[in-house]
């Protein structure tokens, strides 16, 4: 291990004057004492780093962006860490099928093997996401992942003492580069907050008309929502377009016969006369209804409740919500 100072940063020019080899540098990279930001150049682990991997990734930027050359601005997914959006948080990585060619959000593989396409090792730190006008193509699985943009001013902000690509910048540059679920739960989840307009992105994808992978994006941005209150929420949206369900009324307050209020729920299929609840924890399809709900099935409503499991490997929930909405 090398020595420790107060400084996080190292070189490897550092690191060989204190004795260390090549192999002994890579060694310490294994074991995630050292973690590459740079050719030459190295990040230490911390003793305590922050149990969150939002506030470790923050930690991080806040070290390596000042270190950068040109005009670096934090973007893609490490500007939507820095804006506080739920990509990042999600604990689960695909929706009922693998995607052997992507490592998570952690830098971790999907698969066992380190030889998928673009994964890098468990314990190294996620790469970094950062826009600059004079970029050149990353290599692969290198800790700084850089983007070729010129940069409007009026497309950056100041978050944590860094640059940081505005919200609107953020989401679409997002839809142009993430899978489709992902885009969107982070696309909901800026609405939701109020972060982000119908109108501010559609103004922000026009400026970007010509950047390859546009028609994706007008497709995320269109299908965003700010009524998902959560990643749940819009991870089961997805599903349910992907698998051909009818399309739920979002976050409506439900009454009874009498117009008396029982309280809004996620997902209402008027026609059917079925609601549906997305759980955070992993509750049991069936478990005891709250006393919010209780009322529903006397309203004439039939319920279909489901959380994270159900969406990892959805064939038995959208088959209990087909069966609801078909009337068995």
């Amino acid at each position: 291990m090398p020595q420790r100072t107060d400084d996080p940063v190292i070189s490897r020019t550092e690191l060989l004057s204190q004795g260390l080899s090549d192999h002994q540098i890579r060694r310490a990279r294994e074991r995630g004492e050292l973690h590459s930001v740079l050719p030459g150049l190295y990040l230490r682990s911390v003793p305590d780093p922050p149990t969150d991997p939002a506030e470790r990734h923050r930690a991080t930027l806040t070290v390596v962006v000042p270190l950068l050359a040109g005009r670096p601005v934090v973007s893609h997914v490490s500007a939507a860490v820095m804006h506080g959006l739920p990509f990042c948080h999600s604990d689960i990585g695909w929706l009922g099928r693998p995607r052997h060619d992507e490592i998570d959000w952690l830098g971790r593989p999907r698969r066992g093997d380190d030889d998928s396409p673009g994964a890098t090792r468990p314990s190294e730190s996620p790469p970094m996401h950062i826009t600059r006008p004079d970029a050149t193509k990353s290599r692969r699985g290198a800790a700084v992942r850089l983007h070729k943009a010129a940069l409007q001013p009026s497309e950056v902000v100041e978050l944590g003492g860094l640059p940081v690509t505005t919200p609107e910048r953020t989401v679409v540059d997002c839809a142009l580069t993430l899978p489709f679920d992902h885009a969107v739960m982070l696309a909901d989840a800026a609405l939701h907050r109020g972060l982000v307009s119908p109108e501010s992105l559609a103004r922000q994808l026009a400026r970007l008309h010509r950047v390859p992978g546009t028609r994706r994006a007008e497709q995320v941005v269109s299908f965003a929502d700010p009524r998902s209150a959560g990643p749940g929420e819009s991870f089961s949206r997805v599903l349910m377009h992907r698998w051909g369900l009818p399309t739920p009324e979002l976050g409506v307050p439900v009454t009874d016969a009498r117009g008396r209020a029982l309280g809004r729920v996620a997902f209402v299929f008027a026609a059917a006369r079925v609601l549906g609840e997305f759980a955070d924890h992993d509750s049991p399809p069936n478990a005891d209804p709250d006393d919010r709900t209780a009322a529903w099935p006397e309203a004439g409503w039939r319920t279909v409740r489901w959380s994270w499991p159900d969406l990892r490997s959805p064939e038995t929930w959208v088959d209990r919500l087909q069966t609801a909405l078909g009337g068995g």
